[in-house]
């Protein structure tokens, strides 16, 4: 099997649907065998449907927009480019900005709303990929991830009305790794971060279409975020703050 090195060419494409299906064969058993790049690559097709859905807003004149139609049919662009080749350069430079963010953030660490970001879009990616919706014990769950990654993490144990515990992953961020508790909210998803060994002052932010809120307690760091509205999340945060 090809090394993740190797392989790496291939992922732009297959991401786009640019890929032959040779191409796609190579990448998706190589995926079956790498979480690290499975995990990737779902977090580069959140990108990029964050990108087109939140981020892609019509703003070029009529006339214009009429032209690169016309253009896009006819299977050209400026200057002799073919419309696949648009269509990467385009991926390439929104996947540039969003993941420039990420790295400038796991340089400077001061950006909440970088932080957000992150792990909104993992937020996204981990919903649509496991689409968890089965309540699972909180104490079981703790002790597996305890035993599958050696890090101990401890979450909230009151009944809050309307939350169940769905699942429990291993993610990560700008800060590092961070242990990702899956919620549902009234049927609703809602992620709880915790990253130890890390400390950063309260904050609330939004980004994406969530809401996030950030604080701090003992040696870690917890974001709670979702789609819910603000005063929602903030009352939320406060509940699960005072039971750990």
């Amino acid at each position: 099997m090809p090394s993740c090195r190797e392989i790496d060419p291939l992922f732009a494409p297959y991401i786009d649907g640019e890929a032959t299906a040779d191409q796609r064969t190579v990448v998706e058993a190589h995926l079956r065998a790498c979480p690290k790049c499975r995990h990737q690559t779902a977090l580069q097709s959140a990108v990029r449907e964050t990108v087109r859905t939140k981020l892609c807003r019509p703003c070029a004149p009529e006339a214009l927009r009429t032209r690169c139609q016309a253009a896009a049919r006819a299977g050209m662009g400026p200057f002799g480019t073919t419309r696949s080749t648009i269509a990467s350069l385009v991926m390439a430079a929104a996947l540039l900005f969003v993941v420039g963010g990420v790295l400038l953030y796991a340089l400077t660490g001061f950006s909440p709303a970088v932080l957000a970001a992150q792990l909104t879009l993992d937020h996204v990616k981990c919903f649509a990929v496991h689409d968890a919706a089965t309540p699972i014990d909180v104490d079981a769950s703790e002790a597996q991830y305890a035993r599958d990654y050696g890090a101990p993490v401890h979450l909230p144990r009151h009944n809050i009305a309307g939350l169940q515990l769905v699942g429990m992953r291993r993610c990560f961020c700008g800060d590092g790794a961070a242990a990702h508790a899956m919620y549902r909210l009234n049927g609703a998803p809602v992620s709880l971060y915790v990253i130890s060994h890390v400390s950063r002052e309260r904050a609330s932010t939004d980004v994406f279409g969530h809401d996030a809120v950030i604080w701090s307690k003992g040696d870690a760091t917890y974001v709670l975020l979702g789609r819910q509205p603000r005063e929602t999340l903030e009352a939320l945060a406060r509940d699960m703050e005072k039971q750990l």
